[in-house]
């Protein structure tokens, strides 16, 4: 079996950088993977919920076993040399592919850290130091980044009765509570060409040949026996189109606002959409929104005329968020610069007393009171999510979840409390929610 040579790169720089260093002070280094065993943790005294973890620097097992059946010989992970690495509120911390806390890991365990964009250093010929903005177990990172090592494999969750599969669930709208559920998803590439992973639900395979998978929106709803099977939405008039994604349903589910892309040569678009008898209308273009490309509209809270949505119009790359305000304004107009940046602003969703939530790159964010607010789950360390989307009564947030994969993230629905504060609690997948109990409770 041919090794990914990633791990053997990172082991050459911790140990072969050692002659060019200056032991007096600490040395600039390329920003490298680091692999190692666990020594110890320890909170920071001066800074409270950061910490300084550190490894002995060495390859793993797994990639050691697999360099000797090459008759490679035993890479040389044993060098002494110690990595320190700071684990503040902003890294990521896995175990298992989902979020975890330092005490997750005992001593010895197979650790690797990705560090912060330019912040690899080290001191004399022995210690590495790096701010991480990963930390995770060995299996997390080889699902991640060395897929045929050793055969690696992971669960197969293919059922498309169930909400959560291999593939990608997101864009969640939930009703009535959370106990109705609407949601978007598609099936992701697998490791080669051609293959596509997740559930084969109606409306997703894609067609013979084809390099992108189609997006659809289902819905679902809690019942005695647990979740009921996501169903097909499906909308006059655009049965071929390769994404259609619901991102507003009205609260008797008698109207939608849908995301339509056309394909290559046409420009996305909005639009509303009424329920019929055996589905969708076709929907109607959203008046205001046209002088350029729109996606993922919803209206303000008690609002049917002022509507949220992105567009690239501004840049044609990053997309910012744009409010249609009639009468005031007939044509979109761009959000304040707190809330639009340099990056890129999506997923806008609106909370009951008109708290904008929306993420700003891979970040989380809201707006309320004047200012732009971090949204996480209550967890020491960040959690991957995204498209925050709270309940009408303000109690609970549905969001996507990112879990790490080679080709891209297999993102899956989950579920977190919000107190009197809007702060969230502990976020766990949907199919581990029950609305019932929590709402009881």
């Amino acid at each position: 079996m041919k090794i990914q040579s990633i791990c053997f790169v990172s082991l050459c720089f911790v140990i072969g950088a050692c002659d060019f260093l200056n032991p007096a002070r600490p040395t600039v280094q390329p920003d490298t993977e680091v692999f190692g065993h666990l020594i110890s943790s320890e909170e920071l005294p001066d800074n409270p919920g950061s910490f300084t973890v550190k490894l002995q620097v060495g390859s793993p097992r797994m990639v050691q076993k697999a360099a000797e059946a090459e008759g490679k010989g035993k890479p040389d992970g044993n060098s002494g040399i110690v990595a320190e690495l700071l684990v503040a509120p902003s890294t990521v911390v896995l175990k298992s592919g989902m979020p975890a806390t330092l005490d997750d890991f005992s001593a010895g365990s197979e650790l690797v850290g990705i560090p912060v964009m330019g912040t690899t250093r080290m001191v004399g010929e022995k210690t590495i130091l790096v701010s991480a903005d990963l930390l995770c177990d060995f299996e997390t990172y080889r699902l991640w980044r060395l897929p045929r090592l050793d055969g690696a494999k992971t669960e197969v969750r293919e059922d498309p009765a169930m909400i959560n599969s291999d593939g990608i669930e997101h864009a969640p709208v939930p009703l009535d509570g959370g106990r109705i559920l609407y949601f978007s998803a598609r099936l992701r590439q697998g490791n080669e060409k051609g293959v596509w992973l997740g559930a084969r639900r109606d409306g997703l395979m894609p067609g013979e040949g084809a390099d992108f998978a189609l997006e659809r929106t289902y819905r679902t709803e809690w019942t005695k026996e647990g979740w009921s099977k996501p169903i097909l939405q499906v909308f006059k008039g655009l049965e071929g189109v390769p994404q259609l994604r619901i991102s507003w349903v009205d609260p008797s589910e008698s109207s939608c606002l849908v995301s339509v892309v056309p394909g290559a040569e046409g420009m996305p678009w909005v639009g509303r959409a009424q329920k019929e008898k055996d589905g969708w209308g076709q929907p109607v273009p959203i008046t205001g929104s046209e002088e350029g490309d729109a996606f993922d509209a919803v209206f303000l809270a008690k609002s049917s005329e002022k509507i949220v949505f992105s567009s690239t119009r501004l840049t044609g790359s990053a997309s910012d968020l744009f409010l249609i305000d009639p009468p005031e304004h007939q044509t979109a107009m761009p959000l304040e610069p707190r809330i639009n940046s340099a990056g890129s602003e999506w997923g806008a969703r609106i909370g009951p007393r008109n708290e904008l939530y929306f993420c700003r790159g891979d970040r989380q964010m809201a707006f309320w009171s004047n200012m732009v607010h971090k949204v996480a789950p209550a967890t020491p360390f960040r959690v991957p999510i995204s498209g925050v989307a709270p309940t009408a009564d303000g109690k609970w947030a549905f969001m996507s979840y990112s879990r790490l994969r080679p080709q891209e993230p297999d993102i899956d629905i989950w579920v977190a409390p919000i107190d009197s504060d809007r702060n969230l609690g502990v976020a766990v997948p949907v199919e581990d929610w029950n609305p019932e109990d929590a709402i009881e409770n």
